[in-house]
């Protein structure tokens, strides 16, 4: 059997156009013999001559192959099914081979080319996740201290409409006596500290942008000593200082903010990071901010010259109310003891950094009445 009766039969499925000025189209079958190209459908037929015969692909991707002929321009025959160009009656001329030689030479350009960006691309969205946080450190640094404190201002009203918050005077003037010699020793002067209490039984502490620290009146209560109480300021101060909240908005701001921002233009950002102040206040740290909090707190301490062991206690005060079950969810009740990285994991950590310092005492003491500030807390009602 000879290549062209081995193909006589071959039918593909496709149409063609009639008169484009008045847009006729049909859809049929196409046959290529040893001298034509027919196609039919319906009430049409049209037959196209192997020689002189002009083939192209287009359409989206190439998908589609193109059929024309000098000497019959009113009609063009098309399949979407690129088997016709390995058909071998149309193989029989030289011209025919030529030009579904350059379609699959310019296909495989073309996929060589979309692999070529799917790889740039790819390598892109790699770098600008590698590099991400260092931009967001950079673009949280260009926002002025002042419109971070009244951005935390706002965040802090919304707050405080839905909770309850402690005034007392004499509560607020005993937890100034006992976070004063710490909050008097921060190095970085870029805020004004601010602490508050809100009647909350959850073990919780929290910080937003431009100063406010917010203590639950339930961290509080659990708090077994003036030094875990400051393990927590400590952490939460350095929450503050590194602009993790303000970092962790613009992170999540989307890729051309971003950009806007980098090159200058802080508005779009400004608007979106005020649109999503309220998520400051259930977002759980990452890994790496909660880890740089903890080194940033313990060095606030050792300078402040209190025990950080303090940081070490509270966290396993905590993991002892776990296992008696009063903490059911820590994860949940502590932004400090959220799940990045495990409480167990970082109070190994801690330890470590405990057994380098090489000193166990020689820090400040503070009043024996810690149990009379929580005592003033308890009968709030």
């Amino acid at each position: 059997m000879t290549m062209n009766q081995a193909n006589s039969n071959m039918t593909y499925t496709g149409g063609a156009f009639y008169n484009r000025a008045e847009g006729i189209r049909a859809f049929g079958k196409i046959t290529v013999s040893p001298n034509e190209l027919l196609f039919e459908g319906g009430e049409f037929r049209t037959a196209l001559p192997l020689q002189g015969l002009a083939v192209k692909a287009g359409g989206a991707g190439d998908r589609m192959i193109f059929f024309s002929h000098s000497g019959i321009p009113d009609c063009t025959i098309f399949t979407s099914d690129h088997a016709v160009l390995n058909d071998g009656n149309l193989r029989l001329y030289a011209d025919m081979i030529r030009q579904t030689a350059l379609i699959r030479k310019n296909k495989k350009n073309a996929r060589i080319f979309i692999i070529a960006v799917m790889v740039l691309l790819t390598g892109m969205i790699y770098g600008i996740f590698k590099l991400k946080e260092p931009v967001c450190d950079g673009i949280a640094k260009q926002i002025p201290a002042s419109w971070e404190e009244k951005f935390g201002d706002m965040v802090l009203s919304r707050l405080k409409s839905g909770k309850q918050t402690v005034d007392d005077p004499e509560i607020k003037n005993m937890l100034e006596q006992f976070t004063s010699p710490f909050l008097s020793r921060i190095p970085e002067k870029r805020y004004q500290l601010k602490l508050h209490i809100v009647k909350d039984p959850e073990i919780n502490a929290f910080a937003l942008p431009g100063g406010h620290i917010v203590f639950h009146t339930g961290l509080i209560l659990n708090a077994k000593s003036p030094e875990e109480l400051l393990g927590v300021l400590a952490h939460e101060t350095a929450h503050v200082a590194l602009q993790h909240g303000l970092r962790s908005l613009i992170a999540s701001s989307g890729i051309f903010i971003l950009a806007q921002a980098f090159f200058g233009d802080t508005s779009g950002l400004l608007a979106v990071i005020a649109d999503k102040g309220l998520f400051l206040l259930t977002q759980k740290y990452s890994r790496d901010y909660e880890r740089e909090a903890d080194d940033k707190g313990w060095e606030y301490l050792v300078h402040a010259n209190i025990n950080p062991y303090g940081m070490i206690a509270f966290f396993n005060t905590l993991a002892e109310s776990q296992e008696k079950g009063i903490l059911k969810h820590i994860e949940g009740s502590l932004n400090i003891l959220s799940t990045h990285p495990a409480t167990e994991e970082r109070i190994d950590y801690l330890q470590e950094k405990w057994k380098k310092l090489n000193r166990t005492s020689g820090y400040s003491v503070f009043p024996n009445d810690f149990r009379k500030f929580q005592d003033k807390i308890k009968n709030l009602g």
